[in-house]
């Protein structure tokens, strides 16, 4: 809590023996990684790895300082490590991480919605939340909790339903991106990763809105790059999320052109992204044309003219 007080823009990590619930609770505002001992050199590395990783950002100190203060961004939610420390378990406990589900009703409530969802493409619908998580796979649940309890912390400050439209053109953004990696033939894996980017990628706009209302001033750009993906990844970076994952987030938005239609993750997201944000049916058909992958060209063609 000193060194946050004196030096926000740090990194701070709590090395402990007890990894009891209610330390790591007690500490979720102070420290952004939590090391268990006995750790490993890989668990050193995977953390300085990801150190690494925040200063290639290059963001400036003033708006480190801003993210590493407890009251302007959520660490890690609570729910997330829980999830995530079950799901580490050698044999992974479904029935306790539907338990620590059901302790959230909205998380709970769109899990079975995007589980009964017709872009996965289940024809029989399921009211069990057991069965959402198995249909969802565990990739997807954890990335649908953390921007779900994020927007829950958000929505404290912004009474004014703005947050809840950031988040749902989340989801839709996400849904439209899977749906193009299918037309395109991406591997299942593929697909979920782009669905969690797509997704997670509200986690800036969501912390900016936060700012805004306390009245802080975040630029547009830094170094060339949406200031929405660099909060964004700066996130995901601190809560351990995989590097590829951040360098997709990059990738869709770097210098503000659109990504090489040869390479086709993270050209599918930039078009999820200016779909959702009403693009005209003349941008889509010419993006469409610089593909050579048929399925997706098709599938950009047949999106409906967005509202």
């Amino acid at each position: 809590a000193q060194a946050m007080a004196l030096y926000p823009q740090t990194v701070r990590v709590l090395m402990t023996g007890d990894t009891t619930e209610e330390v790591v609770s007690s500490v979720s505002l102070q420290a952004h990684f939590v090391l268990s001992k006995p750790f490993s050199e890989q668990d050193m590395q995977q953390l300085f790895g990801c150190v690494e990783r925040l200063r290639s950002l290059q963001i400036p100190l003033q708006l480190r300082q801003l993210l590493g203060q407890a009251d302007s961004l959520p660490v890690l939610p609570s729910i997330i490590r829980q999830l995530r420390q079950v799901l580490a378990a050698e044999n992974a406990d479904l029935v306790q991480a539907v338990d620590l589900v059901a302790h959230e009703p909205v998380i709970a409530a769109r899990l079975l919605q995007l589980a009964n969802s017709a872009f996965l493409g289940y024809s029989r619908p399921t009211h069990s939340l057991a069965e959402s998580l198995l249909r969802l796979g565990l990739r997807l649940v954890e990335a649908i909790v953390t921007l779900m309890a994020v927007d829950q912390t958000i929505s404290a400050t912004a009474t004014d339903g703005s947050h809840r439209a950031i988040s749902e053109q989340a989801f839709k953004q996400a849904g439209i991106a899977r749906q193009l990696a299918d037309a395109a033939q991406l591997s299942t894996e593929q697909q979920d990763q782009l669905f969690v980017c797509a997704l997670l990628s509200a986690l800036g706009p969501l912390s900016k809105l936060k700012w805004q209302h306390d009245n802080n001033v975040i630029p547009a750009t830094i170094n060339g790059i949406n200031s929405d993906s660099v909060i964004t990844i700066y996130l995901l970076t601190l809560w351990g999320y995989p590097a590829s994952l951040c360098q997709l987030e990059q990738d869709k938005c770097l210098y503000g052109a659109s990504p090489d239609p040869a390479d086709l993750k993270p050209y599918i997201l930039f078009i999820a992204s200016e779909y959702q944000r009403g693009c005209s049916k003349d941008y889509l058909q010419h993006s469409a044309r610089l593909l050579q992958n048929i399925g997706l060209q098709q599938a950009i063609l047949h999106l409906p003219v967005p509202a």
